[in-house]
């Protein structure tokens, strides 16, 4: 007699939207500071008034992801163990991620922390920009790179999970570079236009517009590319890019708010004579980052074959 037991095997996650709330918060934070490194690192004056924004901008933001990252890992415990240089492993992932953000928060502070104590209020933005790209530049160059690394951390803690075919690709950290990028552009552009004492300068709108046509650019030609790929793929990876199409978050959010509403408002709008349609363009930025890294965690956990 033959007896034949069938299981049924269930794919779920602990995950919450935190996960997707940390990795948006440290893209905010990075990506900010990289935007700001166009001046202090490369010199590009245009955007020496957005450098302080950007110091205090990356300093909160990173101050509160960590809180989010334990809030779901449940125990703070946890997250002391991940940064106990006597835990670290060289094989994860997340060792290496803690000790970066632990890095990455100390030389940031170090570059904030002349804009609270060595300006005065009589010192323009500019002057501040100013000794910020000359006295500083170094460590102006440190925080940079730290910061690049950080915004691309997230695409390598995913891409090294070989069972997950949304997320197995050694791009997904470029991808996750090029939106904390457009992260960066929106809360700066937010966060100038309601607290900057002079108004932006049309070099300034003109040098926005097309760093952000470009990022939306490359993000645009990264979906296609990649849902190309899954689908020629194997069945595991058509069926990660059907879970990734039938999203709300991709499709609606990201795609549709976060790249292709931008994308048409820069080529139509006149942003640099109409503001508001910029504050629309950043909003529509920071919603499309956020859907980017909801949709590629809970549709990348979704998408495994029963």
């Amino acid at each position: 007699m033959t007896v034949n037991d069938m299981y049924t095997f269930m794919n779920e996650t602990n995950w919450e939207a935190f996960v997707p709330l940390y990795f948006f918060l440290i893209s905010i934070s990075a990506g900010s500071l990289m935007i700001s490194s166009l001046s202090t690192v490369f010199g590009m004056k245009q955007y020496d008034s957005i450098v302080r924004p950007a110091a205090f901008t990356s300093l909160i933001s990173l101050a509160l992801a960590p809180l989010f990252l334990i809030i779901d890992l449940g125990q703070p415990l946890r997250f002391l163990y991940v940064i106990n240089p006597f835990n670290f492993n060289v094989q994860s992932p997340m060792s290496w991620g803690g000790w970066l953000l632990i890095l990455y928060g100390i030389t940031l502070v170090l570059f904030a922390k002349r804009f609270i104590t060595g300006s005065s209020q009589s010192q323009s933005v500019a002057e501040t920009a100013a000794t910020a790209s000359g006295n500083n530049k170094i460590l102006s160059s440190i925080v940079f790179v730290l910061a690049l690394l950080l915004s691309a951390y997230p695409g390598f803690e995913l891409g090294v999970i070989k069972a997950k075919a949304l997320w197995n690709t050694q791009l997904l950290p470029i991808y996750f570079i090029t939106t904390s990028l457009l992260a960066g552009l929106g809360i700066l552009l937010l966060v100038t236009q309601f607290t900057g004492k002079k108004e932006l300068s049309d070099k300034f709108i003109s040098s926005v517009k097309t760093l952000t046509l470009s990022l939306i650019a490359i993000s645009l030609v990264w979906i296609i590319s990649r849902s190309l790929i899954l689908t020629t793929s194997g069945l595991e990876s058509q069926f990660a890019a059907q879970t990734l199409w039938k999203s709300g978050w991709f499709v609606g959010g990201e795609l549709i708010l976060g790249l292709l509403a931008p994308l048409a408002l820069l080529i139509f709008g006149n942003v640099s004579k109409n503001r508001p349609v910029l504050t629309l363009v950043a909003v529509l930025l920071l919603i499309g980052a956020f859907s980017m890294r909801y949709s590629i965690v809970f549709a990348g956990l979704a998408a495994v074959l029963p």
